[in-house]
């Protein structure tokens, strides 16, 4: 997937555990604990930390744990507000507080659910990911009902555990367990993810059983298009054809979101669908009204802003297929603007950016994107790749040879934005190089097969043709097409993927 401009927002945000999102409060006197029974003051501490005054809660919760009537409260009472301490202290960032807290309430029940999940939290927060997977792997293994863990958390964590395959596997697989749903949706990403380590670890029963959960074109092409997944994919099967998964899930999608058209995970996906099979017209139909409430300043906050992001990023896309430039251009800044300081900025901040480079529009690409912090290794690959072309455009050697040496340091989760800078100088024996390190990696493999089959394409930007015909060349070249057969092959399919002209 090279460095174009995406609906795929890029940056993933670290949500506050059990709910907890404001800590601008100033705090109150401790409730009477010698009046009031414990369960009101639990109940009345709860309710402060639900409609965000933390610090508020916290104090609550102070008093009520200094409480002598706590020693004798029922356990299962205690461990419930230890937790609820717990949650209040870690959405503060007083870690060490959250982390005591919870120990306290898994010394007097050890499976408790909730004391693992927000230790699982804090050790996230903390970016200690294997310590973070062993306690939600206890979390999700115990719990009785699918685990409310946010679906950015979920990406962000096992991304983190690329490099821990063990442990990323049993993160997964305890997912996969708990019947885990991304934002009320499967998660087929994650479940490929899941089938190949399950597969490379030897346990083909495993790798079957998550390859029976995938259903989304994308994931179906990558397992048609890996050798390693024959054994497990009947390509004659209509349950396998991408075209009708495709299709299934824009009618599933239908019903739940276009009918209310709440902004919702539901609408989200469904753009994804319609972009994917093409259908442009419909991705503006649904965000028109979405695009009138931007361009008149209308508040749109809250948990809401993630599928505003998201929505306008598939806008913004659709009118670029339909050679609506200057529109596409407009809508991704109208949704970084109204999606200011949150991660779903930085994205559209990031595709405004692309977008101008596709266009040859060097130095403002630059500009836009140059002083854009916190930004996830595929972000700052792309961040990188603009600083790069900019760097080239105007003769600027050193630049662009930091740029270069900065996504190189990414590893593999920069080896396609490294391919595409080999191709931008033209060094088509390097990029080919590269591309065939990424065929034979157990990890990229998938994603790299899924870049090289022959899928539906819009003409090229200006300043992207030259680039978009070394791709071809490298596509076309017989040590790239030997490493191909070597582990996959290469079909064609009637839909868009990641890319609009390749």
């Amino acid at each position: 997937m090279s460095p174009r401009m995406s609906a795929v927002l890029l940056a993933a945000a670290l949500l506050a555990p059990a709910g907890a999102l404001r800590a601008a409060d100033t705090p109150a006197a401790a409730p009477d604990a010698t009046r009031a029974p414990i369960d009101t003051l639990a109940a009345q501490a709860q309710a402060l930390a639900q409609k965000g005054s933390l610090l508020q809660a916290t104090a609550a919760f102070d008093a009520l744990l200094d409480d002598p009537r706590m020693a004798s409260a029922p356990i299962t009472q205690r461990v419930n507000i230890l937790s609820a301490a717990a949650s209040a202290a870690a959405a503060l960032r007083r870690y060490p507080q959250a982390r005591e807290r919870a120990q306290q309430a898994l010394a007097l029940q050890p499976d408790a659910v909730l004391p693992l999940y927000i230790l699982g939290m804090v050790e996230v927060a903390q970016e200690h990911p294997d310590a973070a997977a062993a306690l939600l792997v206890r979390a999700l293994r115990n719990a009785s009902s699918p685990l409310q863990i946010s679906a950015p958390l979920v990406r962000q964590l096992q991304r983190s555990l690329e490099g821990m395959p063990a442990q990323r596997r049993a993160f997964l697989q305890a997912l996969f367990d708990n019947r885990w749903l991304s934002d009320g949706s499967e998660p087929h990403d994650l479940w490929l993810a899941l089938a190949t380590l399950q597969h490379e670890a030897g346990d083909t029963d495993a790798a079957r059983a998550a390859v029976a959960r995938i259903d989304a074109p994308m994931e179906l092409i990558q397992l048609r298009s890996d050798k390693r997944f024959d054994a497990y994919v009947d390509r004659t099967d209509p349950r396998f054809d991408p075209q009708q998964a495709a299709q299934r899930n824009m009618d599933a999608l239908r019903v739940r979101s276009v009918l209310d058209r709440s902004l919702d995970s539901a609408l989200a996906q469904f753009s994804v669908a319609a972009l994917t099979l093409g259908d442009h017209a419909q991705v503006l139909a649904i965000t028109d009204g979405l695009a009138k409430a931007v361009a008149e300043g209308e508040h749109l906050g809250g948990p809401q802003l993630r599928w505003v992001g998201w929505l306008m990023a598939s806008r913004a896309l659709a009118q670029r297929r339909m050679g609506q430039i200057d529109a596409a251009l407009q809508t991704v800044q109208a949704g970084a603007r109204v999606t200011g300081n949150t991660p779903y900025a930085l994205a559209l901040q990031l595709n405004v950016g692309l977008l101008l480079t596709s266009q040859g529009r060097y130095e403002e690409a630059a500009a836009a994107t140059a002083t854009l912090d916190g930004l996830a290794p595929l972000g700052t690959g792309r961040q990188q790749y603009i600083r790069f072309r900019a760097a080239r455009h105007r003769g600027d050697a050193a630049t662009a040879a930091d740029a270069l040496a900065r996504v190189e340091a990414l590893g593999d989760e920069g080896r396609e934005v490294h391919c595409e800078l080999l191709l931008v100088d033209g060094r088509l024996d390097d990029a080919a190089a590269v591309l065939i390190a990424q065929l034979h990696s157990k990890t990229l493999r998938g994603r790299t097969l899924q870049s090289l089959q022959d899928l539906r394409t819009v003409a090229s930007l200006p300043a992207d043709a030259a680039l978009d015909a070394r791709w071809r060349q490298l596509k076309a070249r017989p040590d790239v097409l030997a490493a191909v057969a070597e582990v996959g092959r290469i079909e064609r399919y009637d839909l868009f993927g990641d890319e609009s002209s390749r």
